[in-house]
């Protein structure tokens, strides 16, 4: 069957002269076309966000391998002498090891979960051993003090940050991993939040806000270069917008909110709520509308009940009906997510962003 056969059978076969290149063609279109559809010959349902980590059970078994690996690696660095080791010695070898594996795992058998373990451990045990060479270069045990020990720590450049940072471009650079730059925009937030803070009076909900536009700048700037969502470009956009989605929305509902809830601030963070899932539904990307629903909730409860935070679990009749109306609202976006979005393309597409938006789904 048509279906069974892969990329590189077909490119076999033509080499081998049994068919000739349309006919690949044509056996490839009939393979995407039979993907369409379900093993009952019902229409497939669509999924532009696929969460791609796991390419078999055999994924999870060698996670498993890993972590034992890691956990191994953690006990060693927990004493600094572990068959006569250094801390230093100990993490750098750790960092190694998660690399090789890196290679054996990521690079030739493609195995997402594990490279999504790997890339951690890289990063957190390359990271570890500079600051632990750091911090023994700078404070050696004959001078270290209370007070040395609190000033190495304040100084942005030596903290985990900086290094994990660089560490987890060095890992995305080689192995093209796309959870990597979940990796990159977190400890860049930790850096650039840490480094503006300290040289600069800027509140940190300006600066998360801020950066959190960037990092979905990014992501739609992926997303753009992949409108059918089937390349790795789509998973990059996914993760980069995981990280983005709490950035904007935590800041942009705290400046709404300001120091206490009321109906008028609730009403706005409900319009607020409602502006993000017309964009999230414009994108095709439902990261932002999640990080916002415990907003929503706490929004829905107040209105409900007159009250603040505080009110929660006050009334347990308001609760229940807050729960019920913010469940039913996810239920309805879940179930009706296409079907809304199909109606809104059509006033979209007159826009200038009309090229870059995902296309349609049924």
């Amino acid at each position: 069957m048509p279906s069974a056969l892969s990329p590189e059978d077909l490119k076999a076969a033509v080499e081998a002269g049994v068919i000739d290149a349309a006919q690949a063609e044509k056996l490839k279109a009939m393979r995407r076309s039979d993907a369409a559809f379900g093993p009952d010959g019902e229409p497939a349902m669509a999924d532009e966000e696929r969460f791609r980590f796991l390419n078999g059970f055999n994924d999870v078994f060698l996670t498993i391998g890993v972590l034992l690996v890691a956990g191994a690696f953690l006990i060693a660095s927990s004493t600094a002498s572990t068959f006569g080791m250094s801390w230093f010695g100990t993490l750098a070898l750790a960092a190694a090891t998660f690399w090789i594996l890196s290679e054996i795992l990521v690079a030739r058998l493609r195995a997402v979960l594990p490279g999504m373990v790997l890339s951690v451990l890289f990063v957190a045990f390359a990271a570890a051993a500079v600051v632990v060479q750091m911090h023994w270069t700078s404070f050696s045990s004959a001078n270290w003090s209370v007070d040395s020990e609190f000033a190495f720590w304040r100084n942005p450049s030596l903290t985990f940050g900086a290094p994990a940072l660089i560490a987890a471009i060095i890992y995305y650079v080689r192995f093209r991993l796309p959870f990597a730059l979940a990796l990159i925009a977190f400890f860049g937030y930790a850096v650039v939040s840490k480094g503006l803070l300290q040289v600069a009076e800027i509140g940190p909900s300006i600066v998360a806000l801020v950066y959190g536009l960037a990092v979905l700048a990014v992501a739609l700037a992926y997303d753009a270069r992949d409108t059918k969502r089937v390349t790795r470009l789509s998973d990059c956009a996914f993760w980069l917008q995981l990280v983005a989605a709490p950035l904007i929305v935590s800041p942009l509902i705290l400046f709404i909110k300001g120091s206490t809830m009321g109906g008028a601030t609730s009403a706005a963070i409900l319009a607020t709520v409602f502006l993000l899932a017309i964009f999230a539904l414009a994108i095709d990307r439902r990261a932002l509308l999640v990080s916002a629903l415990l907003y929503f909730t706490v929004a829905v409860n107040d209105l409900l009940t007159g009250g603040t935070l505080t009110s929660f679990g006050a009334d347990s009749s308001s609760f229940v009906l807050t729960l019920g109306i913010v469940g039913a609202f996810v239920l309805f976006l879940g179930v009706f997510w296409h079907p809304i979005r199909n109606r809104m393309l059509p006033y979209l597409q007159r826009t200038p962003l009309a090229p870059y938006l995902p296309e349609p789904r049924q």
